[in-house]
């Protein structure tokens, strides 16, 4: 009876032992399942900024499938099966050649003679007589800025008819206001610095150079001070009609970049991006500077607006009501590149590849259809893109990956987007991609390399209403400089600052296209 016992007490023992070996295993695995996730995920950053640092930005999978950090050019390389053809020669057509781009500038002639000695025959030593010249050779000269004083000198008239009756009568000459009183900041001193801030991305501390060494002794605080208070009298209607005009529209395209300001309690500010649709006649283009990267920002900006507006997966615009989004098909094609990794080799069965391929074969055909009229382009949509995302969708919904890995979040984010890429196929007028608007929150961000950061909140506002007035211009096909000088002369003699009046300075204006071209 004790033995029995004693042998029913050890196999509960042993089950028991079992047990907790086997739960001890689980976790064991779980563990290792757990880590196994991070190695691969630690892995797959360590790639992508490889790649990122050492790789090609541009998201193209050669055809031959290799994905290498340090490709070889092989433009010139003869493949097996390619048929060589032998050309005859032939005489290259002069387009882009020298004396093409030296005929663009103003000539001047310079006579090279002979004159006295010089011009005695070797032989004999008579006079000799100028048979003619040659074009010998041409180059281009340089001639830096300078800088004018412009006097104004107001003239006065008196009637002598009424001064004789005991009447003082006096007129004088009108004298146009100046853009900035008692300062040194005339209307073309402004805008260059203007131009050398946005178009050239040189800061106000750098500029003090060149100006000082045009003789005109200015600093960055006069530079700042003066782009703010233009901005703010003679820029900023101008950019409320154009902020007006946007939500009028039917597409908008929108971005955001963080950004810095030295007197703001945030550590981060940003700038939001707002632009037209491709289809729109009238082309704008809107930075707006915002403490926050909130959906009250956008909700603010786009009151009034009920269209279509192309973004990134951002979730501020996911609560923004009475407005259909429009996904960007190239974050997507974006994370199953990344998925990718710096493989030199990659599988083309891999997931990421597939899937890579699924987007890159659909910009393909949006490339065909880029000429195409709104309807056209929609027709060819329906009948040869809807099949090729349906397809993907499909796969999608059986494609099983770790959650956490570079192509589980990859999937994730695709189907997230899902119906905002879906709208493509309603409407003809509408981009594949948001490339348009990350094309123009770049200018930003080229310029935040160079400066840095603004100091005050008014500063960085001012920033956003002059990129704005320019890359609108730019869009109207206006010359910059022009325009700018044109508001800054025009606008401070204006008696009313009105609507009435301000739709005269307008980019698209008949006005302004022929003052400004």
């Amino acid at each position: 009876m004790k033995v029995v016992i004693l042998v029913t007490d050890v196999v509960e023992t042993l089950v028991k032992n079992n047990q907790e070996l086997v739960e001890q295993l689980t976790k064991v695995n779980k563990q290792n399942e757990q880590l196994h996730q991070e190695v691969t995920y630690l892995n797959e950053l360590t790639s992508e900024m490889s790649r990122k640092l050492f790789g090609k930005s541009k998201e193209i999978v050669p055809e031959d499938g290799q994905l290498s950090l340090f490709e070889n050019d092989t433009s010139n390389t003869v493949k097996a099966n390619d048929v060589l053809t032998e050309v005859s020669s032939y005489k290259r057509k002069a387009k882009g050649t020298k004396a093409d781009k030296l005929a663009n500038f103003p000539t001047k002639i310079i006579e090279r003679e002979l004159k006295d000695e010089d011009c005695q025959c070797d032989n004999c030593g008579s006079h000799m007589i100028d048979m003619g010249s040659i074009e010998a050779r041409s180059e281009l000269e340089f001639i830096p800025a300078t800088i004018k004083r412009l006097m104004y000198k107001q003239h006065s008239y008196v009637c002598k008819k009424c001064e004789r009756q005991g009447i003082t009568s006096i007129k004088k000459a009108s004298i146009p206001k100046p853009l900035i009183s008692n300062s040194l900041g005339s209307s073309s001193i402004v805008t260059e610095t203007i131009l050398q801030k946005f178009q050239q991305k040189v800061p106000a501390y750098r500029q003090e150079k060149y100006w000082q060494s045009l003789g005109l002794p200015i600093n960055r605080d006069n530079i700042c001070n003066w782009q703010i208070i233009s901005s703010e009298q003679v820029l900023q209607p101008i950019y409320d009609l154009l902020h007006e005009e946007l939500t009028q529209q039917d597409i908008v395209h929108a971005d955001e970049t963080s950004y810095q300001v030295i007197q703001s309690d945030k550590v981060k500010t940003y700038f939001w991006q707002f632009c037209s649709g491709k289809t729109e006649e009238k082309q704008i283009v809107l930075y707006h500077h915002a403490e926050s990267r909130g959906h009250e920002v956008p909700l603010q900006f786009l009151d009034g607006f009920n269209g279509y507006l192309h973004c990134d997966g951002w979730g501020a615009y996911h609560l923004l009501p009475n407005i259909t989004l429009v996904s960007c098909a190239a974050h997507i094609r974006r994370k199953f590149f990344e998925a990718l990794g710096n493989k030199r080799d990659p599988n083309k069965s891999s997931p990421a590849y597939i899937g890579y391929m699924y987007w890159q074969r659909m910009f393909q055909l949006e490339k065909k259809w880029r000429n195409l009229a709104p309807k056209e382009r929609l027709a060819q949509r329906q009948k040869e893109l809807k099949p090729v995302m349906d397809e993907f969708w499909q796969w999608l919904e059986v494609l099983n990956v770790l959650p956490h890995s570079k192509l589980g979040r990859a999937a994730e984010y695709a189907a997230k987007q899902r119906d905002g890429i879906l709208q493509v196929l309603n409407d003809g007028r509408l981009e594949f991609s948001n490339n348009k608007a990350e094309r123009m929150i770049k200018e930003l961000v080229m310029g935040r390399k160079n400066w840095l950061f603004s100091t005050s909140l008014k500063g960085a506002h001012s920033n956003g209403v002059i990129l704005s007035i320019m890359k609108t211009a730019e869009l109207q096909g206006l010359d910059v400089r022009k325009y700018l000088n044109y508001l800054f002369r025009q606008i401070p003699n204006l008696k009313i600052v009105d609507h009435d009046a301000l739709i005269k300075y307008m980019p698209w204006s008949k006005n302004i296209q022929m003052n400004c071209k």
